[in-house]
């Protein structure tokens, strides 16, 4: 008894506290706000329960991406000395959780008034993660096929797979799609180049290691100067599309600065003087990292917040992107990429 209630605290810790779970799908906030404060022609009752059943759909389709990956891996992982509380259990159970997690994302989506675009896609992004880590396709050895199919799947379901659910402007797409892309490239290549030592032990054929650590870390150099015009562009969108509120201009503003100087202050004064700095901070240049925080974390909850002084409804929205914001912040502080 004592053994299962441990598995099932480790389970849920690892979905909602540790950063492999709740909060590796955070990314999604941006685009939703974005998407709703644009506008979507549904009506606010509408679009909240949508917003609700896109979320969940979004969690249990990359909670199935990393469970799958769980599976697959257990072998590495195992001399990697990581504890994965899927491969506890056995095989079957293990391989029915994916599969009924995929499945409630399916129906989460219907739900929602999916249509067939929205199903496709959902498809699409399904099907990306599942391959990207089962044999015999595997995209994650298979060089530059991994990084693209990893970044791929989550662009899809961060950003199409919200846009096509409430369909507003068409040219809202691209600039959700792009940043998402960029970013998903950034971490994928940035893990990589962190894992170089073991999986080039291991045999793992992932880009960095049939590219060798010097051209993945110029790869990584130049989608990081992607993903920062893109960051930029999308920030100047924002100030685009909040200037007609003055006090939400100058709030979002506000949040850039503070965000983006503090990320300067400690990437490069305070962790070198207490000797605090990570591989996150030594390998991802400061304006990056402020940029990508504030974009993604910071401003979700303040364009909730200005929804939901008309749409009361958004509250709800506004709570939980911000909680989604403490968790994040708060495993910054104990970030360990090799976990």
């Amino acid at each position: 008894m004592e053994k299962k209630r441990s598995l099932l605290v480790d389970a849920l810790a690892q979905v909602f506290i540790k950063p492999r779970g709740i909060l590796k799908m955070s990314q999604v906030w941006l685009p939703l706000s974005l998407i709703l404060i644009a506008g979507t022609g549904r009506n606010p009752r509408e679009q909240f329960y949508g917003s609700l059943y896109l979320l969940f759909a979004v969690l249990t389709k990359g909670l199935s991406s990393i469970l799958i990956n769980d599976l697959t891996d257990r072998e590495i992982d195992r001399r990697a000395g990581k504890e994965r509380w899927i491969t506890s259990l056995p095989l079957l159970v293990g391989i029915m959780i994916p599969v009924i997690l995929l499945a409630s994302g399916f129906l989460a989506l219907i739900k929602a008034g999916g249509n067939l675009p929205v199903l496709a896609s959902f498809t699409a992004t399904a099907l990306l993660g599942i391959l990207y880590s089962l044999r015999p396709v595997r995209f994650k050895e298979r060089g530059v096929w991994g990084i693209l199919a990893y970044s791929l799947s989550a662009a899809i379901l961060h950003a199409l797979v919200p846009w096509a659910l409430f369909r507003p402007a068409l040219w809202l797409l691209p600039f959700l799609f792009s940043v998402v892309l960029a970013e998903k490239l950034v971490q994928i290549l940035f893990h990589q180049i962190v894992d170089f030592d073991s999986d080039s032990a291991d045999k793992v054929t992932s880009f960095a290691v049939v590219a060798g650590r010097g051209k993945a870390e110029r790869g990584l150099r130049l989608v990081l100067n992607i993903a920062v015009m893109a960051d930029l562009v999308l920030l100047f969108y924002i100030f685009f599309e909040m200037k007609e509120d003055p006090l939400f201009f100058s709030l979002i503003g506000l949040a850039g600065l503070i965000g983006i100087g503090s990320s300067a202050i400690y990437v490069r004064i305070i962790s070198k003087k207490y000797k605090t700095s990570t591989a996150l901070t030594e390998m991802l240049p400061w304006a990056y990292l402020g940029l990508s925080y504030v974009l993604f974390y910071v401003l979700p909850p303040l364009l909730f917040f200005a929804l939901a002084l008309s749409e009361p409804e958004m509250w709800i929205l506004a709570a939980l992107s911000a909680l989604a914001l403490l968790g994040v912040s708060v495993n910054y502080f104990f970030y360990n990429p090799k976990k």
